[in-house]
């Protein structure tokens, strides 16, 4: 309803595995936790904007309404890396 936002941003390849960064624009890491490569991906990033870092986990879905895997991943991951429900 809102319509669509579309961002570029060029990411650096940390290490082996789905690991990235950018510091120059305040992105310490960026790790895909968990994907299809079809459906969802879900994505933790770590930011950090003058003194202050934190950290997001972000569930992507190419349909409106994620599957039932996905939204379980993405619970799992949200819990295991501390966030609370309303977070």
């Amino acid at each position: 309803l809102e319509g669509c936002k579309q961002n570029v941003v060029e990411l650096l390849k940390r290490n082996s595995g789905w690991v990235f960064e950018s510091p120059s624009l305040g992105v310490l890491e960026y790790r895909v936790l968990g994907t299809n490569f079809r459906d969802y991906a879900i994505i933790f990033t770590q930011l950090e904007f003058g003194d202050e870092a934190f950290n997001t986990v972000e569930l992507y879905s190419r349909t409106e309404t994620a599957s039932q895997e996905a939204l379980g991943l993405f619970s799992q991951w949200t819990e295991g890396l501390g966030f609370l429900s309303q977070q």
